[in-house]
């Protein structure tokens, strides 16, 4: 009755499903400033067009969108988050049998939604701490593939690929280039201009990181007008809700607002790694985005002692491209919330050393 790929499809299971008062949450790689007064004014306006279906063309927020990429609207399909227009890629190129490859470590998505769809996921492993895919190595993979995922700045690595890579690969590979760039602000340079040039090219971006709208689900595709076009016969209709398309176009009325956020993050991130060094066990890989990809030496549960300790970061050990360490994937956060994880790290690391003195030598140190 049911697909049998859905035996070896585990759920998605966030660590907290629903807001948990006390938690510092640094695990989904949010926005960490405060919503703005015009966005919560935006939801009240939009609060009157809840009983009445949303714009199926999203003709407002392409305009909007348009005038922030620079390219037309022909170019640009809507999703509800950059998470469906991931899904609606794989149902517009793939059939059941098709070969998918990405750099790994990559974004889990992929490969979990080329299974959903028949297909099979191939990985180029890449090395901690610059995690370097390079574009023979990818070309070479993903012969007789039918796709190719590539996310830059990458989660969970935090790397850019250069824009340089990218063009290459899309234009030696005869299938559909998926480009991910759901963290492009805060780091790297886009390739989105060359959608107009190569037709196999598709740019994904999403509003939950830069703008702060996790929440709303909204993202969107950059593409050749003929793939733009196939993405919106097949998406879903209505996808995403007025409310929604409204605070998208308010926030991106405001974007010298979120450029100054992305500053203070940035500078945050900068000053996260290099506390993060500074304790002897952690290494903090470059990032151009907004977390940092963090190993750890030995086998200690630090994201158990950190949960304990009322801070939830992500768990990546085991993740494809990452086996054999300990992976922690943490948020970059407000200048409190990171002085707070600090804080909690030094004090881990610090009573474990003293009980291992004690342990030793029989003497606590002061």
């Amino acid at each position: 009755m049911l697909r049998q790929v859905l035996d070896y499809l585990p759920p998605y299971r966030a660590p907290y499903a629903e807001p948990c008062t006390g938690l510092l949450r640094l695990d989904h790689n949010e926005n960490p400033e405060p919503v703005p007064d015009f966005i919560r004014e935006a939801l009240g306006e939009a609060a009157g067009e809840v009983s009445r279906y949303p714009d199926p063309r999203h003709t407002r927020l392409k305009e909007s969108l348009s005038g922030y990429t620079g390219l037309g609207a022909e170019h640009i399909s809507v999703g509800s988050g950059a998470s469906e227009i991931l899904d609606t890629l794989c149902k517009i190129s793939l059939e059941p049998l098709d070969r998918v490859v990405t750099p790994s470590p990559a974004y889990g998505m992929y490969s979990f939604l080329a299974m959903v769809h028949g297909a099979s996921p191939d990985f180029v492993k890449t090395r901690w701490p610059r995690f370097e895919a390079k574009p023979r190595d990818i070309l070479r993979a993903a012969e007789g593939a039918r796709v190719i995922f590539l996310c830059s700045p990458n989660n969970p690595t935090g790397q850019a690929m250069p824009r340089g890579d990218i063009e290459r690969v899309a234009e030696e590979f005869p299938g559909l280039v998926v480009v991910d760039e759901a963290y492009i602000e805060f780091g790297g340079k886009t390739v989105a201009p060359r959608v107009g040039d190569l037709e196999n090219l598709v740019v994904v971006r999403s509003l939950s990181k830069f703008l702060g709208l996790a929440g709303l689900r909204v993202g969107y595709a950059l593409a050749s007008p003929r793939v733009a076009e196939a993405l919106e016969k097949v998406r879903l209709p209505f996808n995403v809700s007025g409310p929604a398309q409204h605070v998208a176009r308010v926030a991106l009325e405001h974007l010298d607002h979120y450029r100054g956020a992305r500053e203070r993050i940035v500078r945050e991130r900068e000053r996260l790694r290099r506390a993060l060094g500074a304790i002897p066990v952690l290494k903090a890989a470059p990032s151009e985005a907004n977390f940092l990809l963090v190993r750890q030496r030995g086998k200690r549960p630090l994201y158990e002692e950190l949960e304990r300790a009322g801070i939830v970061v992500r768990e990546m050990s085991g993740v494809v491209g990452l086996e054999g360490g300990r992976y922690l994937r943490i948020t970059v956060g407000t200048p409190e919330e990171n002085d707070r994880l600090i804080a909690a790290l030094r004090r881990l690391f610090h009573n474990r050393n003293n009980n291992r003195k004690k342990k030793e030598t029989g003497f606590t140190p002061p």
